[in-house]
C-alpha cells in the first residue's frame, strides 16, 4: 500500500515537473538538482532552475530534503562504491596494501535513513580496524570491515550490539548480513554479489531475523532451485498432512532451528516440554519422518521451507 502511494506521488510530481524531475538510487549532481528522499526509498531530483520558493516550501511539507554533505564520499569510499555498485575496478587506485583483507557486512533499513555520518561514527566504536560505509540507496548499503590477513573470527565485534545501538540511539531498525573474510582483489566483487543475493533471499524469507548469514540462506537457496515437478511432489506428499496444522509446523521449524534441543525450543515457544514432545511425535506419525536425527530433521526442514515459500 505504501509503495503504491509512493508511485502515485512520484507520477504526480512527474506531471508537474516533467523532464526536470529525475529519480536515482543515489543523488549525483547537487549543482543542477535539489534532492529529496523519494516516497519509495529512492531519491528524487528536481532541477534548481524550475523551482521557486513556493515549490520548496510545498515539497518540504511531504518530502525530506537531502544535503550534499550527507553524500560526499572520500576517495576510498568512492573506490568501493565504483567497484561494488558500478562494477568499475581500478587496480592503480587500490587503497590498501596486499596483506589486507575485508568482510562485507550488508545492511538494510526498513525506511530511508538520513543520519549516515552519525551512524558511521557510532559503528566505528565497535571495530578495532578501519571500516568504510558505502550506500547503495536510501535504505541499503554495505559496511566494509578492513583488517590484516591474520585477523581471527573471534576478533569480530558483537553484531547484535550494533543492532541494539541502532535501535536505541537512532530509533530505527536495521538488518545485517555477515559475509566471509576474503582478500581485497578483483574477485571480491563476485563474493559481494553472491552475499547480496543471499541477504535478499534470507531477509525476505526469514523476516523475524535481524542478523543473517550464509548458513541461514542455504536452505532457501537450495529449495529455490528445485524443478517445479519436484516441488509439486513435495506439496502432494506433505501439504495435505501438514498445512491444516500451522501451529504444528511452526513448532517443528523452531525445534529444528534450535538444534533439536527440546528444552530450549519449549522455552522459546512458552510451552511445556511434554507438549513439545507430543508435537514432535505427532509430526513423525503424520509424515513418517523421524526428526530426532540429523537426516530426518534436514528432510523435514527443507519440506517445511518449500511449503512456506509456495504459500
Amino acid at each position: 500500500m505504501y509503495r503504491k502511494k509512493g508511485i502515485l506521488m512520484y507520477n504526480q510530481l512527474k506531471k508537474i515537473y516533467g523532464d526536470s524531475l529525475v529519480r536515482r538510487s543515489l543523488p549525483d549532481d547537487f549543482e543542477q538538482y535539489e534532492w529529496y528522499y523519494g516516497p519509495t526509498n529512492d531519491f528524487i531530483g528536481i532541477e534548481k532552475s524550475v523551482l521557486v520558493e513556493k515549490d520548496r516550501l510545498l515539497l518540504a511539507a511531504f518530502l525530506e530534503r537531502v544535503s550534499q554533505v550527507q553524500f560526499e564520499m572520500t576517495s576510498t569510499e568512492n573506490w568501493w562504491h565504483s567497484f561494488l555498485y558500478l562494477n568499475e575496478y581500478s587496480a592503480p587506485d587500490h587503497p590498501y596494501p596486499p596483506h589486507m583483507h575485508c568482510r562485507f557486512i550488508q545492511f538494510h533499513f526498513g525506511e530511508a535513513f538520513p543520519l549516515k555520518e552519525e551512524w558511521k561514527e557510532a559503528l566505528a566504536a565497535f571495530f578495532e580496524t578501519p571500516i568504510e560505509l558505502i550506500w547503495e540507496n536510501a535504505t541499503s548499503g554495505v559496511l566494509v570491515e578492513v583488517f590484516p590477513k591474520n585477523h581471527k573470527p573471534e576478533d569480530s565485534p558483537p553484531y547484535s550490539d550494533i543492532i541494539d545501538t541502532t535501535a536505541s540511539d537512532f530509533y530505527t531498525n536495521v538488518k545485517l548480513f555477515i559475509g566471509s573474510a576474503r582478500p581485497i582483489d578483483e574477485k571480491a566483487k563476485d563474493a559481494f554479489d553472491w552475499e547480496k543475493k543471499c541477504f535478499d533471499l534470507s531477509r525476505h524469507s526469514q523476516k523475524k531475523f535481524v542478523i543473517h548469514t550464509f548458513e541461514q540462506a542455504i536452505p532457501y537457496l537450495v529449495t529455490g532451485q528445485l524443478e517445479p515437478e519436484l516441488v509439486t511432489q513435495f506439496k502432494l506428499q506433505f501439504g495435505p498432512v501438514l498445512e491444516e496444522d500451522q501451529e504444528l509446523l511452526q513448532s517443528i521449524k523452531v525445534y529444528i532451528e534450535n538444534n533439536l534441543n527440546v528444552s530450549l525450543t519449549a522455552k522459546k515457544l512458552f510451552m511445556h516440554r511434554n507438549s513439545l514432545q507430543y508435537r514432535i511425535e505427532k509430526f513423525s506419525e503424520r509424515t513418517g519422518i523421524d526428526i530426532k536425527n540429523f537426516r530426518g530433521a534436514l528432510a523435514a526442514y527443507l519440506a517445511l521451507i518449500i511449503l512456506e515459500t509456495e504459500k
